[in-house]
């Protein structure tokens, strides 16, 4: 029977290990492979260190204790065998190591992972900043103080593991009786038992170090962080607990030789009138002292509240500016001459909408997609450009056939960027192309060499290159192109590696399969955010990668976050309440390397962590400059950052207190809802600057009312990069906000009666993100009209809705709509014809400036319905089958188009 059960036993574990030891294995032929074995190592082999070091204490601390209790726990005393025995063994030592060496064991596994408490405790260096109260370094709350308190609740836990089984030996073996109703203690016992509660004791009065921490780190009644009663109550008690348990340790060891019971007795008594004390004392003072006058007595606390929660979301430096607001100003389309390049960049796209029309039109093949679209900024021809891009990547789950081979041998990559003018449509309400198709075509002077794609956001699964059999390269007519690949990445594959990644995989192929020849490599960890965290697992990844085409091919650019829940005084939110972004991280999509710089200067943790792995994190001058003009203020960092900044932009600790000028994000329509308006980026001439630049803003309305009283704006380049200005309009002056200019457009009569008119007649209309774009002492509000009709695929960009110091205009064209408030140039050009679509192959010609989007006669969409057709018959003679399909799509959208003039002239 014995055997039956061992055998299997013994083959689990067997498995379990092999399991184990092939998954560590092949993760560090990665990290190998990569360059940075260091960052796989040392953290497993800290961990087994720090572990071992607790589990040797855990085993010399229980077997101390347990060896004495043999003695007390022979079968003669628990009365197992006759007492007049001769022949009375007690528990045999090496019972009390079995049992020492088991729960050791036990608690030094369940312990968390130390290792990155333990490596920052050693790397830390002080901030130069301290805190308030206590005069300690803040880097004692980043580094010291989670480690300490870990440490701290492990102690206590491992003393409760001695106590409660010595003590129930003492019992069991007649050393601790019950006599009289009173408990009685032999010496070996009482002796045992007061060094443990001595230990316990000293315990206690060490651990009130971090109690004195505590009050700076967790809520207060009108703040976070110590107040008035925290201050002047609690932490002197604290300071008494302190002197108290060590006299009353000091007793319990002396009491060992007076053998005084009321000593035993007191001691417990004490520590819990002491902790009675403290907490009773510390609410009758808040509530009979501190309450009635609470806001006077709080100020000085408030204050560093205040200082503080600023200083741990970056929000000690920014600058905050009177927006020169100046209505009288009567403003022509001369007067913004000089804004040309932010009004040539306004957006008009939305990026919810073009998803759809790059998913209908761009994908080309059901097993690609879009994941996202992302938005930045490109010189072009000596033009700052704001562009939507979006990489084209492999959709696995959408393979014609999904067999192992095609999953890991011949569809490895993606292939190709699509990207669009943010200010440009069609005539049909399309987006333009500054890249499309595949293989890629161009309109601009900006090559990409390497459009494959083995490293992005929808990268999940493991590829095999260079094999016997070469990969699919590109769609070409209904055949692929053959590729092999030429990057750098990959784990070499010998017999035992390819047996190793079968186990790891569950895929027997990679054993099996005579696809792979010596050369062959295996690429696995290809989602970019999964690599940056192997490469970098110390820090918080952004949500948002973004593609930069850059040097002839494409990288991921990926922010990276260091955070801490412990800085004193400052405002929790969620799990944290200190964070920087740190890194930017930078993928490329073919090659596959990581690096990462450091882009904060300020933060004591990713400083630390530089020590911790040297060499791993590049300075910032090391960035590459092809990639500079690219980088961008992440919305994640500045979405927190502007709901800190709502209550904590006071400068008053008075008004933080009585929540006075508390700051909301407004709202917008969207898809016949509200939603609150997102953070944009948008270029734009800052009030004081000399030159159009990239910002990410954000609009700020009163609580509880509609009108803007405030901006914030992220500065995106050169050396203003990370800047950030908080705008505010004169006290006095009333700026519409977002949902009262969304109320002017649904009350204006000749938009809402055209709104209708679309939706009676079965289109649905949505509108695109409301821009407020600071312009020339006012502010000039954008929105895009996006219609969907049934028989049509996607939304068509329609009008242009502007806004400006109370007129309104919808127009079809962006620049049509600011003729309608500002007035024409006198130098203007005469519109063109409308309608005019762009030549076969020509990537989607943008409107011109004076072209309507909706032409106005019958016979003009007539004209344009036969010019489509004809360049659709044209393309599928060519063969160009991508035009073709744009054709289809055009040609659908006209007609649409028709039957809505037909539908209105009824």
């Amino acid at each position: 029977m014995k055997k039956s059960i061992l055998i299997p036993a013994i083959l689990v574990a067997v498995v379990l290990l092999l399991m184990l030891g092939t998954s560590y294995y092949t993760e560090y032929l990665w990290y190998s492979s990569m360059g940075i074995t260091e960052v796989f190592l040392k953290p497993f082999v800290a961990n087994l260190a720090i572990k071992a070091v607790l589990f040797v204490f855990a085993f010399g601390f229980l077997l101390a204790n347990f060896l004495p209790l043999t003695k007390s726990l022979s079968l003669r005393r628990l009365r197992v065998i006759d007492a007049s025995s001769d022949s009375a063994p007690g528990l045999k030592k090496k019972h009390a190591v079995y049992v020492a060496l088991a729960v050791s064991a036990f608690w030094a596994l369940v312990l968390p992972a130390l290792w990155d408490r333990v490596l920052l405790f050693l790397n830390s260096v002080p901030t130069g900043e301290v805190d308030p109260i206590l005069g300690w370094d803040t880097a004692f709350y980043l580094f010291q103080y989670p480690l300490l308190q870990l440490l701290s609740g492990a102690f206590i836990s491992l003393l409760f593991f001695a106590v409660i089984p010595v003590a129930l030996a003492y019992f069991a073996g007649g050393n601790i009786a019950i006599v009289n109703n009173r408990l009685q203690f032999d010496g070996k016992a009482r002796t045992h038992l007061s060094v443990l509660l001595a230990l316990f004791l000293l315990w206690f009065a060490a651990s009130r170090f971090l109690a004195m921490a505590d009050l700076l780190t967790s809520d207060s009644t009108a703040l976070f962080g110590a107040g008035y009663t925290d201050v002047n109550v609690r932490l002197p008690l604290i300071r008494v607990q302190q002197v108290v348990a060590v006299v009353l340790g000091a007793l319990v060891l002396v009491n060992v030789g007076l053998r005084r019971s009321v000593i035993v007795y007191a001691v417990p008594v004490a520590l819990v009138l002491m902790l009675a004390v403290t907490g009773i004392a510390g609410a009758v003072y808040q509530s009979f002292i501190v309450n009635p006058n609470e806001q006077a007595r709080e100020l000085p606390y408030l204050e560093h509240h205040l200082l503080a929660t600023r200083q741990a979301y970056g929000l000690d430096a920014i600058d905050r500016r009177t927006f020169p607001l100046d209505r009288q100003e009567e403003i022509t389309r001369e007067a913004l001459a000089g804004k040309d390049t932010t009004l040539e960049n306004i957006r008009i796209l939305d990026y919810r909408p073009l998803k759809q029309h790059y998913l209908q039109n761009q994908s080309l093949r059901l097993y690609y997609t879009f994941n996202d679209i992302d938005i930045d900024r490109y010189r072009l021809d000596d033009e700052y450009r704001q562009v939507m891009l979006a990489v084209r990547e492999l959709d696995i789950n959408a393979l014609p056939q999904r067999t192992p081979i095609n999953e890991h041998f011949r569809y490895t990559h993606g292939y190709g960027v699509v990207m669009s003018p943010v200010n440009a449509v069609t005539s049909t309400g399309h987006p333009t192309y500054f890249y499309r198709n595949i293989p890629v075509e161009s309109t601009i002077d900006l090559p990409l060499d390497r459009p494959e794609i083995y490293f992005g956001e929808m990268t999940n699964q493991f590829v095999v290159v260079n094999s016997r059999g070469q990969e699919y390269g590109y769609p070409d007519g209904d055949d692929n192109t053959q590729v092999d690949y030429q990057g750098t990445d990959g784990v070499e594959l010998n017999p035992m590696r390819r047996l190793l990644f079968a186990l790891k995989y569950q895929k027997p192929i990679l054993l099996l399969s005579d696809e792979i020849t010596p050369e062959s490599r295996i690429l696995f960890h290809r989602n970019v955010v999964e690599r940056v965290n192997k490469v970098a697992p110390f820090i918080h990844t952004d949500s948002d990668p973004y593609p930069v085409v850059a040097d002839g091919r494409v990288f991921w650019i990926i922010d990276g976050y260091t955070t801490a829940d412990n800085y004193p005084y400052s405002q929790p939110r969620g799990r944290y309440n200190y964070i920087r972004n740190s890194v930017k991280v930078v993928v490329d999509a073919y090659n596959g390397t990581v690096d990462v710089y450091k882009f904060a200067e300020d933060d004591p943790i990713i400083d630390a962590w530089q020590g911790v792995f040297p060499g791993l994190i590049q300075e910032r001058s090391e960035f590459p400059a092809y990639l500079e003009e690219h980088v961008r203020y992440p919305v994640d960092y500045f979405n927190i950052q502007a709901d800190i900044l709502r209550k904590y932009h006071v400068n008053s600790p008075n008004m933080l207190y009585q929540g006075g000028d508390v700051l909301e994000i407004p709202v917008e329509q969207y898809a016949g809802r509200e939603t609150e308006v997102e953070p944009y980026y948008v270029t734009m001439q800052l009030p004081e600057g000399e030159e159009a630049e990239y910002v990410l803003m954000l609009p700020f309305t009163p609580q509880n009312r509609n009108n803007m009283t405030a901006w914030l704006a992220a500065r995106n380049d050169g050396e203003h990069y990370g800047e950030l200005v908080l705008y505010s309009f004169p006290r006095g002056e009333h700026v519409e906000g977002p949902s009262q200019v969304e109320a002017a457009i649904d009350q204006h009569p000749d938009i809402s009666s055209q709104l209708t008119l679309w939706s009676q007649g079965g289109s649905t209309v949505n509108r695109g993100n409301l821009l407020v774009i600071p312009l020339n002492g006012s502010v000039l509000y954008v929105e895009p009209l996006y219609l969907q009709s049934e028989n049509r695929s996607v939304p068509e960009m329609r009008q242009v809705i502007v806004y400006y110091q109370g007129e309104l205009a919808m127009e079809s064209t962006l620049d049509q709509a600011l003729d309608a408030i500002f007035g024409i140039l006198e130098d203007d050009p005469e519109p063109s014809e409308p309608g005019e679509p762009g030549e076969p192959g020509d990537p989607g010609a943008p409107v011109d400036p004076g072209q309507p989007v909706i032409p106005g006669t019958v016979q003009e969409l007539l004209e344009q319905i036969n010019t489509a057709y004809d360049d659709m018959e044209a393309a599928a003679r060519d063969g160009r089958w991508a035009d073709y399909g744009d054709k289809v799509e055009e040609l659908g959208s006209l007609l649409a188009q028709l039957e809505d003039l037909l539908s209105a002239d009824e």
